[in-house]
């Protein structure tokens, strides 16, 4: 089953160890993409202990749905992402049920225009903004402006084209422009 084009220490090879149940192999992968992942879902829902479960539950589906990923269709990192976000749905979701807030702490956000805000009153102005932004347009921006993700790689999570991708930015800025500057005036 392996492929011979693989690299041993690749996480497609881990993953294809996964797939025939290599608990060594997965521990390898959790350790690989715990910072990353925590972090990406932390921006999402801007909730620390929410973050820390959601981080779990993703590597608990990484085991539990290993022999859905196949290698030719996805990258492994693209696909572990997409388990992570839906899984920031689901909270997402559970949370309005019980009507309660669907963020509960700041989002970071390392856009270039934020490095040059001098005074925290301002980068949680533009936080507190970035609350309010639909799920898509966040995952957008905490994808390529946060995380550092490629337009085209950030459409595969997002299952969009990168043309949609850029669109979602687009309409993100302009709404935290309109935000920010109607709580300024």
């Amino acid at each position: 089953m392996d492929s011979p084009s693989l690299k041993a220490d690749s996480d497609e090879y881990l993953m294809q160890q996964v797939q025939q149940r290599d608990e060594s192999a997965f521990s390898l992968l959790v350790q690989r993409h715990t910072q990353s992942i925590h972090a990406f879902i932390y921006r999402l829902c801007g909730n620390q202990s929410d973050a820390e479960d959601i981080t779990q539950e993703t590597f608990l589906r990484l085991w539990q749905r290993a022999a859905h990923w196949t290698p030719d269709t996805v990258q492994f990192s693209t696909w572990l992402h997409q388990i992570a976000r839906n899984l920031c749905i689901d909270q997402f979701r559970r949370e309005r049920s019980r009507k309660r807030t669907l963020i509960q702490e700041t989002i970071e956000f390392a856009d270039s225009s934020i490095e040059t805000i001098e005074t925290a009153a301002q980068k949680q102005a533009i936080r507190a903004a970035i609350r309010t932004l639909p799920e898509r347009q966040r995952t957008a921006i905490v994808l390529c402006q946060v995380q550092g993700w490629t337009q085209q790689d950030a459409a595969k999570v997002l299952d969009t084209t990168v043309d949609g991708v850029q669109a979602l930015i687009g309409r993100a800025r302009r709404s935290l422009r309109g935000i920010l500057v109607t709580n300024n005036e």
